[in-house]
């Protein structure tokens, strides 16, 4: 949070639970008031992660409450924060990829036509989530529930570390002593990873469907988190995806993508060397 207190509007972060699972993903945002901030998350948890905050306040002298009346949410998908001052709304840069655009939180009273006077005449406006999930999955990123069901997936195989939501610098918190070892023994063997498939997935597969080798069906190298259009975005061993040409799923064919925003990771024996020396 001191990221805040250095000028940052926005932060990417998860709840974990003392397994070090993730409980929430969640994006926070420095709001209007000095001693405000707002939490994004999937609308399915909303009373969830409100019960988990209460849990952990303590005697602390915090107001939590469902705003989610009072607000919209919006994704612009552009690399440019549009330098706009408007009292019905707030832009925030997303702080895990510059290629997953902004937020903008609008009051409620705030409609389409309004969004682009403001915005600009040269926006498109789609009322339908397939478009940001066709991006994220694009891209191998995870969001909500649905990627991330609560207490099932590592913050780092959710890629948690590339995308800026996790310090390894900081004090304790619920889930660190797992996530801390996993990170500093520099052993991530399965992360989540978009898959593109040869054609468009039109028939529902399962989710957590295995995925196999394409000439080895009974081998899996990782499941399913879900699927739209001709991409989807798997947890994957990865050293085995990247070494199959093709991957099985389901019915359908695809390859997996090693994403570009993935840093360029040093082999583990030299850095073993340089620390020993």
């Amino acid at each position: 949070m001191r990221h805040f207190e250095e000028g940052a509007k926005s932060m990417y972060a998860m709840f974990l639970n003392n397994k070090g699972r993730v409980m929430y993903d969640t994006l926070v945002y420095k709001w209007k008031d000095d001693d405000s901030y707002l939490l994004e998350c999937d609308s399915s948890v909303i009373n969830a992660i409100q019960k988990h905050l209460k849990m952990f306040k303590l005697r602390r002298q915090l107001d939590i409450k469902d705003v989610n009346d009072e607000i919209k949410l919006w994704a612009l998908i552009s690399p440019n924060v549009p330098d706009i001052v408007d009292n019905t709304l707030e832009i925030y840069k997303d702080p895990r990829l510059n290629d997953l655009g902004s937020r903008i939180i609008s009051s409620v009273s705030v409609n389409e036509t309004k969004i682009t006077d403001i915005i600009g005449s040269d926006i498109t406006i789609v009322n339908d989530d397939n478009g940001y999930k066709y991006l994220r999955y694009k891209l191998g990123v995870s969001e909500g529930a649905d990627d991330l069901p609560p207490g099932t997936s590592f913050p780092l195989e959710a890629n948690c570390d590339y995308l800026h939501g996790v310090s390894f610098h900081k004090g304790c918190y619920i889930g660190q002593e797992l996530t801390a070892r996993v990170h500093h023994t520099g052993v991530v063997r399965k992360r989540l990873m978009p898959l593109k498939f040869t054609a468009d997935v039109k028939d529902s597969i399962q989710k957590d469907c295995p995925i196999t080798f394409a000439n080895n069906t009974k081998t899996s190298v990782g499941k399913l988190k879900g699927t739209t259009q001709n991409y989807g975005l798997g947890l994957l061993r990865i050293k085995e995806a990247m070494d199959a040409k093709i991957l099985k799923v389901g019915d359908y064919e695809a390859e997996v993508i090693k994403p570009s925003w993935w840093p360029i990771e040093a082999p583990r024996e030299v850095t073993a060397k340089k620390e020993q020396n």
